[in-house]
């Protein structure tokens, strides 16, 4: 009897153990500090009897954090067998990142399906359907790039960069000597640094950037004004020389804004920074007048999204604008860049090698367009992020912690040589009404500078194909004579032989356009309606007059002659002199907007002396209907 009451109380007492050794976990993995929390929990899995699911969730997370992909990946499969695919969107997402860490690409693939037909979330899994098929095709290919390892890496961490001249400043927990070790991984805080860049194009040099900044804590991730003139950063909050934690235990970041020409630095809070949410990753426009920034700020898809806010001339900022669904995701989207109409951007969200992994997007018409992975090499299947373009075409540095580096993250140069990548394109052209394929219609690209980079005729069967460049911004345009145009905004990917199908256009028949009087061939317009005795093109006339433009556009061999007449009133020279400057305003507008001068053979004015409806000299036999029907201006077809 004492041996069975010594079990109990040893079984009660090891019960106690494994509860107070799972508190003391799940506090340390709450305040992140994962390299103490693995122990503890690993302590109370040795003893712990039905370990609930959330704990196997917390184990895998803090393995995760940890990047010991092989244990969180144990403990995450413990969790999504009790737990489901529906039970907690981020773990699962993390779930699926560390089997992307580990190649376990189908697998990885067989969980977000399973958890988006479970969430019955409206298009999106045909989203990840297309951004998977994109990626299995990069699965196949080459990598484009040539990667270089920094000479300026330590056997910390470094990442990110701006450049300010030819000075290249970067965050770097090298400062072991100076920063405290942070709590969560036992890796330094980190600090601005920077190096220079010489003829050769490499960086060299390095130092900190400025110990005016330099703090205890976190200070990374710089941008810069175009004029240098303003340098914008994210640190730990802090109120003096310590940090400030809030309810949660939680620091935050925050961005701050510096004058760096000033003798004195002050340190500037951007408005937009939150108490209860962390801001980073500034990144300023070439003009100086957007800063995009990355955010967990309530309202948003994901844990962090990207956000632009606008930068007015007096230093004060627009509301921010998040970028929206089709870039952030319901994970990280982090380290905006920006150069002209393109975005970089990193993400764990969209369908890529493991980690992060570098996309791009295209603005069109105020909205960034469909994410591209920019493909191996520059990504992996560890974190690949920080995107920055180089001072000379076609290279730039990004960071990474892939193995083979020096530190935790390391910086990396690229270049790459898009001649070497080509995709094509196949479509088909249609008569938008009957539906049927156009035979002979001709597509048309254009690069980014309006230059006409190919042109192709269609088959017999209304088909065309054609070769483009890679990684490329295209205008592409689909026209026959008789038949109005169509066209679009393409940007071609880096998947070296991808064809992209289905590229079809759809043109109307516009010969109805005509109309014929006796033998005469007349461009069939509504009257052109001039203000009393004037003969300006007014927004009224305009719009008659862009019928007569749309029509030489489709019938770009069509020669034309003007013609314009008023009615009886008035004298014969006034009229005449009327009419002629009539006609020569309608011929100026046409070649204004593109008309070549040859394809305009005349351009008379008649005044009163052909008339359609005959009218006395008093005015007395025709109605008002009848002068105006007088007042017209006529568009002959010469030969088309």
């Amino acid at each position: 009897m004492n041996h069975i009451y010594t079990l109990i109380c040893c079984f009660v007492g090891l019960n106690v153990f494994a509860q107070s050794q799972l508190e003391k976990a799940n506090t340390l993995h709450d305040r992140f500090i994962y390299v103490e929390a693995a122990k503890e929990y690993e302590l109370y899995l040795e003893t712990a009897k039905n370990v609930p699911a959330e704990v196997y969730m917390n184990v895998g997370d803090t393995y995760y954090h940890l990047r010991d992909f092989n244990n969180a990946k144990k403990y995450y499969e413990k969790w999504y067998t009790l737990a489901g695919p529906n039970s907690n969107n981020l773990q699962g997402y993390q779930y699926y990142d560390t089997l992307r860490f580990l190649k376990e690409y189908d697998k990885a693939s067989t969980v977000v399906e399973t958890y988006i037909k479970e969430r019955q979330i409206d298009g999106l899994l045909n989203a990840y359907y297309e951004e998977r098929s994109r990626f299995n095709e990069l699965l196949k290919g080459d990598t484009l790039y040539e990667v270089k390892n920094l000479d300026i890496n330590s056997q910390y961490a470094d990442f990110g960069g701006s450049f300010s001249d030819n000075t290249f400043v970067f965050s770097s927990s090298r400062n072991k000597d100076i920063n405290q070790i942070t709590e969560r991984d036992n890796t330094p805080y980190l600090a601005i640094y920077k190096a220079e860049l010489n003829a050769n194009g490499e960086l060299t040099d390095v130092g900190l950037y400025n110990d005016k900044l330099e703090t205890p804590y976190h200070d990374a991730t710089v941008s810069f004004s175009p004029n240098s003139k303003y340098l914008y950063y994210a640190s730990s909050f802090q109120d003096g020389r310590r940090k400030v934690f809030k309810g949660d235990k939680r620091n935050y970041f925050k961005i701050y804004r510096v004058d760096v020409t000033a003798k004195r630095f002050k340190k500037e809070l951007l408005p937009f920074n939150g108490d209860e949410y962390s801001v980073g990753h500034p990144f300023v426009s070439n003009d100086g007048k957007k800063l995009y920034f990355a955010s967990d700020m309530p309202g948003g898809y994901g844990k962090a999204d990207i956000y632009v806010c606008d930068i007015y001339e007096d230093g004060t900022y627009s509301k921010p604008l998040n970028l929206g669904p089709l870039i952030n995701s319901l994970v990280d989207d982090v380290f905006p860049f920006v150069s002209g109409n393109t975005l970089y951007f990193s993400s764990e969200g969209h369908v890529g090698y493991g980690g992060l992994d570098i996309y791009k997007s295209t603005l069109t018409d105020g909205i960034y367009g469909a994410t591209i992975n920019l493909g191996p090499g520059i990504n992996s299947n560890a974190d690949d992020f920080a995107y920055v373009a180089g001072k000379s075409k076609n290279t730039g540095y990004f960071s990474s912690n892939r193995d083979g580096g020096k530190g935790g993250d390391d910086i990396y140069s690229f270049k790459y040589n898009l001649k070497e990548c080509i995709q094509s394109i196949t479509g088909t052209i249609y008569n938008v009404e009957t539906k049927k394929p156009l035979a002979n219609a001709i597509v048309t690209v254009y690069d980014s500078e309006n230059n006409e980079f190919r042109k192709v005729e269609t088959n017999e069967n209304g088909v065309y194909s054609l070769d483009l460049n890679c990684a490329q911004e295209y205008q592409v345009e689909a026209s026959k004579p008789g038949f109005s145009k169509d066209q679009l905004q393409l940007n071609t990917d880096l998947i070296p032989g991808h064809l992209m199908k289905l590229v079809d256009f759809k043109l109307k028949d516009l010969s109805d356009i005509f109309i014929t009087d006796g033998v005469t061939e007349k461009i069939k317009i509504d009257p052109i309606y001039f203000e009393y005795y004037r003969y300006n093109i007014n927004d009224i006339a305009a719009i008659q007059m862009r019928k007569v433009l749309n029509a030489m556009i489709a019938y770009p061999e069509m020669i034309i002659k003007i013609e314009a007449h008023t009615d009886q009133r008035g004298t014969d020279y006034f009229n005449k002199t009327l009419s002629t400057n009539r006609a020569l305003s309608t011929r100026d507008w046409l070649i204004d907007n593109g008309i070549d001068p040859s394809r305009i053979a005349s351009a008379i004015g008649y005044g009163e002396s052909k008339p359609i409806n005959i009218c006395d000299e008093e005015n007395e036999n025709c109605t008002e209907v009848e002068y105006s029907e007088n007042r017209r201006s006529e568009f002959i077809v010469v030969s088309r």
